[in-house]
C-alpha cells in the first residue's frame, strides 16, 4: 500500500504515458483530482486482500479519467468477491508481477501490448481494446478472454436502421486496422438488407478523397475504431466535411458526439468493467477460457445540435437504445 501512495505523489513512468507523470506539488488540480481519486480507489483495494482467493494483477493504459472509472467500477464489482487486486503499471509488468498473481487484467491498447513480451504463465484477459488489438497479443500469447470497445457488427447496423430510418446507405473508411471489421460490417448490413459501401484508404490524405466517392442525401458514415483513419489530427476535418454536404456520422464514443458527430455508441468504462469482473471470476472459478466477448452492455448518444442542423429530428437516445436492446432480445 505504500509503495502504490508513493507512486501517486510522484512517480514518473515516461513509458507509461508520453510524458512524465508530474511531481504533486506541481501538479495541476486536474492531476491532484486524479491521484487522490486513484489513492481512493486503493483503499478500497485494501479490505478485499483478507479474504482472497485468486490474485488479480490490474494493469491500466494510463491515468486518464476514462481508466479510472473502469479501475474504480472493476473493484467495486469484484468487492465481495474474495479477490485481491494489485494496481500494476504496464512498464513494472514488464518485467514482473506481483507473487502469487494468478490473473492479469489489461485495460487498454498500452496495458495489453506492453504484456506482449511478457513470458508469466497468469491468464490475461484483456478490456477496453479494439479487435486488432485483441488479435495481436493473441497471435503472440495466450489470452483467456477479453471484453472489446468495438460494438457487434448487426447492432451498429440496427442503430442506423433505428435512429436514422430515412438514411439507406452506410459509407465505410477501410484502413489498415479496420478491413476485417469493415467486411464484418458488409456482412452485417447484407443480412438487413441495407446497402454498405467501402473504400480503402491508405494514409491520411486519401480520406476525404475517398468520402467525396460515397457522398449522397441516403448517406451516413460509420467510424470505426482504427486510429490509422479516425484520430486527434483527422476527426475534425471528417467530421466538419461530413457536415458540409449535410451527412451524419456515427461514432463510437461520447468524444464524437462533443466533435460534432450526430449519434454515438459505445460502452462506457463501467460497463466493460462489469462485464470484465464477470469474466475474472468465471476464469477464477475454472469455468474455462470465456473468450473474446464484444459488450453487453451500451449506450447510445444523440447530438441534438448538429442532429436540427442537418435538418433530421432523431428520437431521444433512451428511446433508440430501448430499441436497439429489444430487437437483440428476438431471436
Amino acid at each position: 500500500m505504500a509503495r502504490w501512495t508513493a507512486w501517486l505523489v510522484g512517480h514518473k513512468s515516461p513509458s507509461w504515458h508520453k510524458e512524465a507523470i508530474p511531481q504533486l506539488a506541481g501538479a495541476s488540480g486536474s492531476m491532484v483530482v486524479r491521484r487522490l481519486a486513484l489513492l481512493c480507489l486503493l483503499t478500497l483495494l485494501w479490505p478485499v486482500r483478507a479474504l482472497a482467493a485468486g490474485s488479480v494483477a490490474l494493469v491500466l493504459g494510463d491515468t486518464s479519467a476514462a481508466y479510472q472509472q473502469f479501475a474504480n467500477a472493476f473493484v467495486i464489482a469484484l468487492k465481495n468477491s474474495a479477490v485481491q487486486i494489485t494496481l500494476v503499471d504496464p512498464e513494472q509488468a514488464r518485467r514482473e508481477l506481483p507473487p502469487g498473481t494468478q490473473l492479469v487484467v489489461a485495460a487498454g491498447s498500452l496495458a495489453a501490448e506492453a504484456l506482449e513480451p511478457a513470458t508469466f504463465g497468469a491468464p490475461l484477459v484483456l478490456a477496453m481494446i479494439p479487435r486488432t488489438t485483441y488479435d495481436r497479443v493473441k497471435a503472440q500469447r495466450t489470452v483467456a478472454g477479453g471484453v472489446l470497445i468495438d460494438q457487434p457488427a448487426a447492432r451498429y447496423v440496427r442503430l442506423v436502421r433505428t435512429a436514422l430510418p430515412e438514411h439507406t446507405r452506410i459509407g465505410l473508411l477501410a484502413g489498415r486496422d479496420s478491413r476485417d471489421s469493415t467486411q464484418g460490417l458488409m456482412a452485417a448490413a447484407r443480412e438487413q438488407s441495407i446497402k454498405a459501401q467501402s473504400e480503402s484508404v491508405g494514409d491520411e490524405k486519401e480520406i476525404y478523397p475517398a468520402m467525396q466517392r460515397m457522398l449522397g442525401d441516403d448517406l451516413v458514415i460509420l467510424a470505426t475504431p482504427d486510429t490509422t483513419i479516425f484520430n486527434a489530427r483527422t476527426i475534425p476535418s471528417i467530421l466538419l466535411g461530413a457536415f458540409r454536404h449535410q451527412v451524419p456520422v456515427i461514432g463510437f464514443s461520447p468524444a464524437y458526439l462533443n466533435a460534432g458527430a450526430t449519434v454515438a455508441l459505445y460502452s462506457s468504462p463501467e460497463q466493460i468493467a462489469a462485464q470484465t469482473a464477470d469474466m475474472v471470476r468465471a476464469t477464477l472459478a475454472g469455468n474455462g477460457n470465456p473468450g473474446m466477448q464484444y459488450p453487453q452492455k451500451f449506450t447510445v448518444g444523440v447530438n441534438e445540435r448538429v442532429a436540427r442542423s442537418l435538418g433530421l429530428r432523431l428520437e431521444d437516445s433512451a428511446v433508440i437504445r430501448e430499441r436497439l436492446e429489444k430487437l437483440e432480445r428476438q431471436p
